[in-house]
């Protein structure tokens, strides 16, 4: 058994520190493939085939290991995984001493051999459907499609079903060296936050979940006949499990579900990707509160317009800017003319949310009027305005983001 090969030294090394005796475990030919002293390592242990054929703790005395060549005194143990003993655990020392220890320590061995290798599938499980959907998301064009076809089937995955791609972004902050040596692709964490999402998930033969990468996660999810408010009360269901999950373990509970529209096909299902992605993108970006995010919110639409949307006649509107940064009040004009803007043009309701009286408001606004000879009850020449703001605002924020990445950038290096 390869797997038990591969592990033996470092479940050695893991109940070592527990005992004050040395501990050995070989294979079901004898040879000793973990001990506490590693000169020992590769030898053949001939006691071994007497532990394995009776299938039970066997003590071994100074007197009995005399003449025996590398069998020290003390207890052996047959190791059992799903049925089958493949090797023993020695415990070497006095028998009257060590004896007592070896059933609780055939069981913690065999018990961590379920463990590591329930670990070692999940992990493997992992590893193959990131592959997969990696080469799903990488299509194209035609040619790509027969490798894509080809791995479907194997795994068993249904191109031509209409999907919807859900992203789920959790930027999971772990501790260097937290994964384990054996197996280093996911540590702990993912791979119970894994379990976690395909219980809330994948349950369905029809339904897919990967991990794209350390922070993110994705579901090809089956869409038959299900409307937007099903869906969205699903997620909100998910959320609140995943959070649960992230805040019992002590980790940022700061989660954001997107989604896309449905497709079939690979093609399709790259699209709804493109959708998810970029809303997920433009909500992180600018901080969006709302946890469950789609192209088809209004409000991150207004966002999404605000970064991408090229402004008539730039230089003109980016010179009225830099008037209104010019004045020695063009702080307050730029918060109260946008909310003024958002409040629809109501004098009265802006300068509550402002907290400031509405004269104030309106003499400020009667300060922006005559420095950019702009008519305030036009909603043409505000939206311009508010839409030129906005658009510096968000420039500006990027870089300063910018600027921020590449110091911690430089600070690493």
């Amino acid at each position: 058994m390869i797997f038990f090969k591969h592990i033996a030294q470092s479940i050695v090394e893991e109940i070592s520190p527990i005992f004050d005796f040395p501990v050995m475990i070989t294979d079901d030919a004898g040879v000793i493939i973990g001990c506490t002293d590693s000169k020992r390592l590769g030898s053949h242990h001939i006691a071994t085939s007497d532990v394995t054929k009776s299938g039970e703790i066997i003590t071994f005395s100074k007197e009995q290991t005399a003449g025996l060549e590398n069998v020290l005194p003390g207890v052996a143990a047959p190791l059992t995984f799903h049925q089958h003993t493949i090797g023993i655990i020695g415990l070497i020392g006095d028998v009257a001493q060590v004896g007592r220890y070896a059933p609780f320590v055939q069981t913690h061995i065999e018990l961590l051999l379920m463990e590591k290798f329930r670990t070692k599938t999940v992990v493997a499980q992992m590893e193959v459907l990131r592959d997969f959907v990696h080469l799903l998301l990488s299509y194209k064009k035609e040619e790509d499609c027969k490798q894509i076809l080809h791995y479907s089937e194997m795994l068993g995955f249904q191109t031509d079903l209409p999907r919807r791609c859900i992203l789920i972004d959790i930027p999971l902050v772990m501790e260097a060296g937290s994964q384990t040596e054996e197996i280093p692709s996911f540590n702990a964490i993912e791979q119970e936050l894994f379990l976690l999402l395909s219980n809330l998930f994948g349950h369905r033969d029809r339904e897919f979940l990967a991990p794209l990468n350390a922070s993110r996660w994705i579901i090809l999810k089956h869409v038959d006949g299900e409307d937007s408010n099903v869906l969205k009360k699903k997620l909100e269901e998910a959320y609140l499990s995943i959070q649960k999950f992230l805040q019992k373990r002590n980790l940022t509970d700061h989660v954001t579900l997107a989604y896309g529209d449905y497709h079939s096909q690979p093609e399709g299902i790259v699209h709804s990707y493109d959708q998810a992605r970029k809303a997920l993108n433009i909500a992180k970006r600018n901080q969006f509160k709302e946890p469950i995010v789609s192209l088809d919110d209004w409000n991150l639409l207004s966002l999404a317009l605000v970064e991408e949307m090229a402004l008539p006649a730039r230089q003109t509107l980016d010179n009225y800017v830099e008037q209104i940064n010019a004045h020695a009040n063009g702080k307050a004009l730029i918060e109260s003319f946008l909310i003024y803007c958002e409040e629809q043009l109501n004098m009265s309701q802006a300068a509550r949310r402002l907290f400031i009286h509405r004269n104030t408001l309106l003499y400020r606004l009667q300060q922006l009027q005559q420095l950019l000879n702009i008519d305030l009850e036009s909603f043409d020449q505000c939206m311009l305005l508010y839409l030129t703001l906005k658009k510096h605002i968000h420039e500006e924020k990027m870089e300063k983001t910018t600027l921020s990445l590449t110091k911690v950038k430089v600070d690493i290096t």
